[in-house]
């Protein structure tokens, strides 16, 4: 079997890994680039193979990643199935539809500001057509069901503890077992199960987004959300939080209901202003076969995702109408990385204002507009036009969804046996990676960070 590392590789974004076994090729994710614009756009436009010959897709879960450059493969000429589990089908759906009516609203409004001002116009990566054409090509399977997605390799999905529906990948031969983490979660993290623990492989694939850092506890969330919303309360303050739509908007909905209950929030009307996050919540209260005990229990009396002075908006002119509401409020948009959707508009109204507040409560990509705020710049352009940076910018590590690196090498030794032979270390910058292979090296296995477009023969 060969292995190629095209995307994901010594970076955090764009994952993608071709397969090729007996002249076979697959694929594992499908995601698309986020960073710099010219730069993404370069990469999201091309494919370093003829998506023709892909004969199947294997989706880990349904973050734009991992799974957002789906449509263009299709459109270049991909015709075979997409394995995922049926809520990341679910969720995968609103996904790239969204993203499609997204790049297509962007791609329209930058063309009109790139008209007035005589310069060239952009076709957009994909458009809602290029999505619906890839969903119809979906295949659910459930958690640990084999299937087969070439001839001769057997595929089993286990949750990976991530987000709704997340898998980690096992691939079985005759010869060999290859286990692919995806983007592998925290034990006790709320709403969804812990990680499966998979051994007796002879390859691990596994992400080191957080391979250099150890996250804070979740005990102390409560506590800092509680101390800001009072800051808040004081100062008027609009707090801008931007989330993903799946997993992140849920996790501080429940965070918040908690605050709610306790009569923290009284007074502070919340705000998720994301049709997406609003769907995406409707498909969490579907899929409850990944909850932990916890949230399953919680639902047989009440509606977890729910709460008086919580408000989900709809419709654009609601939105706008947010901006010229006077604080305290909360609002909750997307993206997670401040790339795209709502939240932008929101930071333009509101980041040049001292009593502001942004919350970044997700790992924030180099280049991205999310990770300039984490890194304290002063001044930032949202749709090419420059603004201060005049709110207070806060940064929630412990809410991340993924494995910090003492959860990676966990990870690992719990997977270590006689029979691993190798270790590969992707989805994770290189300083991340570097830590977390010198911990894995420590245990006497072998560990790698291959370079993108590095082939490996196992």
């Amino acid at each position: 079997m060969f292995i190629t590392f095209i995307g994901a590789a010594r970076t955090v974004t764009g994952s993608l890994y071709l397969i090729e076994f007996k002249k076979q090729k697959f694929l594992l994710e499908c995601g698309l680039y986020q960073g710099h614009r010219e730069e993404a756009e370069r990469i999201n436009r091309t494919f370093p193979f003829k998506p023709r010959e892909i004969k199947s897709v294997i989706l880990s879960h349904a973050h734009l990643d991992h799974s957002g450059n789906l449509p263009s493969l299709s459109k270049r000429g991909f015709f075979g199935l997409v394995y995922s589990t049926s809520a990341t089908l679910d969720i995968g759906s609103l996904l790239l539809l969204d993203t499609a009516h997204l790049q297509e609203a962007d791609i329209k409004y930058f063309n009109k500001k790139q008209e007035k001002r005589g310069l060239p116009k952009k076709e957009p990566l994909y458009v809602m057509q290029d999505a619906e054409n890839v969903l119809s090509q979906f295949n659910p399977v459930p958690y640990e069901k084999k299937f087969e997605p070439v001839e001769g390799v057997r595929v089993t999905l286990y949750d990976a503890g991530h987000i709704l529906g997340s898998a980690i990948v096992l691939l079985e031969t005759e010869e060999e077992r290859i286990l692919f983490s995806g983007d592998l979660g925290r034990k006790n993290m709320p709403i969804i199960n812990d990680p499966t623990i998979i051994n007796d492989i002879d390859y691990l694939i596994i992400e080191s987004t957080y391979g250099a850092r150890i996250h804070p506890s979740l005990e102390g969330v409560n506590e800092e959300f509680k101390r800001l919303i009072e800051t808040a309360k004081q100062k008027k303050s609009k707090v801008i939080i931007p989330a993903f739509a799946v997993e992140r908007t849920q996790v501080l909905i429940k965070i918040l209901k908690e605050l709610y209950d306790e009569g923290i929030l009284k007074g502070v009307p919340v705000y998720i202003d994301s049709p997406l996050a609003t769907n995406v919540t409707n498909i969490f209260k579907k899929h409850t076969e990944c909850f932990d005990e916890e949230i399953q229990k919680r639902f047989k009396h009440e509606d977890p995702f729910d709460f008086a002075d919580l408000y989900y908006i709809k419709e654009v002119e609601e939105s706008k109408r947010l901006n010229d509401k006077k604080g305290p409020m909360i609002i909750i948009a997307g993206s997670g990385m401040c790339e795209g959707g709502r939240v932008l508009h929101h930071l333009i109204h509101s980041i040049e204002d001292e009593n502001n507040m942004i919350m970044l409560t997700s790992f924030q990509a180099r280049g991205t507009l999310g990770r300039k705020l984490k890194d304290g710049i002063n001044k930032v352009s949202i749709f090419n036009e420059e603004y201060s940076v005049r709110s207070q910018v806060y940064f929630f590590s412990a809410l991340s969804a993924h494995a910090d690196g003492n959860d990676l090498f966990e990870y690992v030794k719990l997977s270590k046996d006689n029979r691993l032979k190798r270790v590969f270390l992707v989805h994770g910058d290189i300083e991340e990676a570097i830590v977390l292979k010198e911990r894995v090296n420590s245990l006497g296995i072998e560990a790698d960070i291959p370079e993108s477009m590095t082939t490996i023969e196992t």
